[in-house]
């Protein structure tokens, strides 16, 4: 099938290396969001890692593409990266609804979804079209918050209608398909979730101030902080025992 896509085979190496979201791919410790997007950046690009190793052929699709800030990642293993979004984008190859996407059945040999299921109406339905599109053996990687800040997208809807424990995510994703492994990885555990949150309001009050650089100070000396203490404590409570807390997940589902 001929899609509409990104042809990795024809990018530069300069090119993929100036690929728009390098602030997702290795955030700066002075970024706010720095405790999800670092650690989360690190399991996609293991994940491209061991799901496609030794291809170099692969069929990637984006869902909630956007500017497909993690392409770079697959770009070793894939020949055709396909981005779909709601809106129209530099980077966006087709618009259409996650619930009803434009491909035929086993089209893709890995799905990515990154923060975009706590916007649709229907996870169960986007997670169900994931396995429809993916190949007998491919590989789901879906992302999503289980504690944040009330964030709808687009911007002046109601569309930020869900969060998830790990235990209600492998329910989710297990009801959608045939899945033969579902694996859930948290990006931080209580400390790192707790100071995310410190962080969007220290980000927020700076900003206001007109802090610049102390504020950047500030949200690195945060950051260093609980990424740091987070790898220590608490010693029991980490994800998914009783008592632990994340702020988000990666999940890889394999189709069965």
């Amino acid at each position: 099938m001929d899609l509409p896509s990104t042809d990795i085979a024809q990018l530069s190496a300069a090119q993929i290396a100036a690929w728009p979201g390098a602030e997702r791919r290795n955030p700066p410790k002075s970024d706010r969001h720095f405790l999800v997007l670092a650690p989360l950046a690190k399991q996609i690009r293991e994940e491209a890692a061991k799901r496609l190793a030794g291809r170099d052929d692969a069929r990637v699709l984006d869902i909630g593409c956007g500017e497909k800030p993690y392409l770079p990642f697959f770009s070793p293993f894939a020949s055709k990266y396909v981005g779909v979004d709601v809106a129209e984008g530099p980077k966006v190859d087709l618009v259409a609804p996650a619930e009803q996407l434009p491909f035929a059945d086993s089209s893709f040999d890995l799905v990515l979804c990154t923060q975009a299921l706590e916007h649709v109406a229907d996870p169960g339905a986007v997670l169900a079209e994931v396995h429809r599109v993916l190949a007998p053996g491919g590989t789901a990687l879906v992302s999503v918050p289980a504690v944040f800040l009330y964030h709808p997208d687009p911007p002046g809807s109601d569309q930020d209608y869900w969060r998830w424990t790990h235990s209600g995510l492998r329910r989710t994703v297990g009801a959608a398909g045939d899945w033969s492994a579902i694996e859930i990885r948290p990006q931080g555990e209580v400390v790192a979730c707790l100071g995310l949150i410190v962080a969007q309001f220290v980000d927020e009050f700076g900003q206001r101030l007109r802090l610049g650089f102390v504020r950047r100070a500030m949200l690195l000396a945060l950051n260093a902080a609980a990424e740091w203490l987070d790898a220590r404590f608490p010693p029991r409570a980490r994800v998914p025992e009783p008592g632990s807390m994340t702020a988000n997940y990666l999940v890889s589902a394999v189709k069965g």
